[in-house]
């Protein structure tokens, strides 16, 4: 069902039709005014999660529902959680049990019935999003033990090895798993360290833009495989492999001009080199050349210099993106993770002027304004995850409710599409850490969507 936005009060019981739904109970018989301890325990039990406006020694007083106290006089019962559905959406039933409980009058909102077209895809899109925690729980272990197989490999190349056996091992598993779009969620609910799980997110990240661009463009892919974009993506930050890990794994953020930033910052150089001596195609060695180029190359922070942007290829333009989006989400040890909507909010500053600005609206129709695993918070107060990228407005995606407005986790978790419910919308992008702390990730794979 779609709420529209004609809110009507004053409505009686026998007024009531199930193309309403209940957004306040306003008229009471005469035992709720004032009430006993036995009705005042009822109403505490049954409208859990509530509002009340009560009459309270002659003051009136809104208070939540668990502290209304026995002489109260009730006024009117509000502000109710997606779990009490079953008192706002009206039935026959509702309105048998209403008559009985002595409640007479009402505030509604009309609603519009969903087509059938439209109940079908309400059912698939709630099919998907327990889909996406499914393969968020099974592809966390797998992100982990890759971000390792990442570091094994960068420390081998410190020693002159560079056997890829086993990121490649990982690199087969999350393609035929297709785990990747599931990581690309991860990577908003789970910060990574700033090298290894760095380049797991950057390449699921680029694996799941990459080829839905490039079929909106209509550019044939340069890889020979989905094997070769992941891997290529993995890679980017090979470099740092000739980094000593001491200066790559410290804590210290370094100053512009120290060797320590000097050495960081050749990794791109380092990391062509390495490539081409492992007889990595062209395409892959650009991507870990060219990923720090600029739009504006002479910027301090566009490097290695002497690069004309305008020979970057279409896939180092777009992991630089993807780049800079992931570690601005991601851990460091010298600043907070951002929000993914805060950080596709700063790059979209920088299109055009930093980075190329016809690949960052494809970035961003994909992803969107508010990635899948973003925290948000509801007009009506009630706080949940992103879990879809809409299709038209970027701005009304499907959001699954975690929290009622009392900040109270729910059992069972409504899936609300923006698309349809016209009355509610995101108010705020939260920080998922300190919404949900350092276990947000396990609460994200609990989810009960409904």
């Amino acid at each position: 069902m779609v709420n529209d936005n004609s809110q009507q009060s004053g409505i009686s019981l026998n007024e009531l039709s199930s193309q309403m739904m209940i957004t306040a109970y306003t008229g009471f018989n005469d035992k709720y005014s004032p009430m006993d301890k036995q009705t005042g325990d009822w109403v505490k039990h049954n409208f859990k999660g509530t509002m009340i406006r009560v009459n309270r020694g002659g003051t009136d007083l809104e208070i939540p529902v668990d502290q209304l106290q026995e002489g109260d006089s009730l006024l009117k019962v509000f502000g109710f959680p997606a779990n009490l559905e079953k008192l706002v959406k009206v039935s026959n039933g509702l309105i048998k049990e209403l008559e009985k409980r002595g409640f007479t009058e009402f505030e509604v909102k009309k609603i519009k019935q969903r087509t059938p077209e439209q109940q079908e895809k309400r059912k698939q899109s709630v099919r998907k999003a327990e889909d996406l925690v499914q393969k968020v729980k099974e592809s966390v272990e797998i992100r982990d033990k890759a971000s390792k197989a990442v570091e094994n490999l960068m420390d081998s190349g410190r020693q002159g090895k560079t056997n890829t056996s086993e990121i490649l091992g990982f690199v087969d598993s999350i393609v035929s798993s297709s785990s990747a779009e599931a990581i690309t969620a991860i990577s908003s609910l789970k910060e990574s360290d700033q090298t290894y799980a760095h380049c797991i997110d950057v390449g699921a990240i680029f694996q799941v833009v990459y080829l839905k661009a490039i079929e909106k463009l209509g550019v044939k892919s340069v890889f020979k495989d989905e094997q070769e974009i992941l891997l290529s993506s993995f890679l980017h930050d090979f470099g740092k492999a000739k980094v000593p890990k001491e200066i790559l794994d410290s804590t210290v953020r370094f100053e512009r001009d120290s060797k320590e930033m000097q050495l960081m910052q050749n990794h791109p150089v380092y990391g062509a080199e390495m490539l081409t001596a492992m007889n990595m195609p062209s395409h892959i060695v650009d991507m870990a050349h060219y990923h720090h180029i600029k739009l504006d190359t002479s910027m301090a922070s566009s490097y290695p210099k002497g690069v004309n942007f305008e020979d970057i290829s279409l896939e180092a333009r777009m992991i630089a993106i993807i780049d800079i989006y992931q570690a601005l989400v991601g851990k460091r040890s010298y600043k907070k993770s951002w929000a993914p909507p805060a950080a596709i909010r700063f790059i979209d500053s920088l299109a055009g002027v930093e980075y190329d600005l016809d690949i960052w609206n494809e970035f961003m129709q994909i992803m969107g304004r508010y990635p899948k695993g973003s925290a948000v918070e509801l007009n009506e107060g009630s706080q949940g995850f992103v879990i879809s990228v809409p299709e038209k407005d970027l701005d009304r995606p499907q959001v699954v409710v975690v929290r009622n407005a009392k900040g109270e986790n729910l059992e069972h978790h409504e899936l609300i599409d923006l698309e349809y419910e016209e009355d509610v919308s995101i108010t705020k992008e939260l920080d998922n850490y300190e919404t949900f702390g350092d276990n947000v990730i396990e609460f994200f794979t609990s989810l009960q969507v409904i």
